[in-house]
């Protein structure tokens, strides 16, 4: 998969109406959106619902000019357009549904959330998808090695030690390593943002 800004996905909605542009767009955020629908409690067809009609209100109002990089980030407005075609779906529940779950006996108390906690759940599905992006370029870009004993010390938390055996490489080199990579991470996730 090709590294893809969101500047660079944006432009190319603005420019063209293909279908390979569109489902490129999908692919960028719609898991985010299915994410977020799912930790607000719709079940997995309607969160799939929710993010398709997300990403067409989304187009429609970015091609009638309605989004402004001025205003704010794209992650907060495409947040907003979420959070309104999910709890629209989540109205629309049928009330014995939304009274008292008898499978799991969540009231319908239980699935209010505050704006704060909605808010903390959609960067929290943002910053992953994010991570989960810069990750996989950096993969790409960084030599297998590298990449190997970042992911052994500093994901998985294998010593530094146990590391160096394994990959044949100095404690230095491990650091080194990890120092590489998430120096290419920051960078990566300043473009992509």
């Amino acid at each position: 998969m090709q590294w893809v800004t969101t500047t660079q996905v944006l432009e190319e909605l603005k420019a063209s109406n293909e279908a390979q542009v569109w489902r490129r767009f999908c692919d960028h955020f719609r898991p985010v959106v299915v994410n977020f629908a799912r930790h607000l409690g719709l079940s997995a067809t309607d969160a799939e619902d929710a993010a398709q009609e997300t990403m067409v209100e989304f187009l429609k109002a970015f091609r009638d000019g309605k989004y402004d990089r001025q205003k704010g980030r794209l992650s907060n407005w495409l947040f907003g357009v979420a959070r309104r075609v999910i709890l629209n779906l989540r109205g629309h529940q049928p009330l014995e549904r939304l009274v008292a779950d008898k499978t799991t006996g969540t009231s319908f108390w239980d699935l209010i959330q505050d704006d704060h906690s909605i808010k903390h759940s959609w960067e929290t599905q943002w910053r992953q998808m994010v991570l989960t992006k810069c990750l996989e370029q950096a993969r790409r870009e960084l030599d297998s090695k590298v990449f190997e004993a970042f992911e052994l010390y500093a994901l998985s938390e294998t010593p530094v030690d146990e590391v160096a055996q394994l990959l044949k490489m100095s404690r230095n080199a491990v650091y080194i390593a990890k120092s590489r990579v998430l120096s290419r991470l920051r960078q990566l996730e300043r473009q992509f943002e």
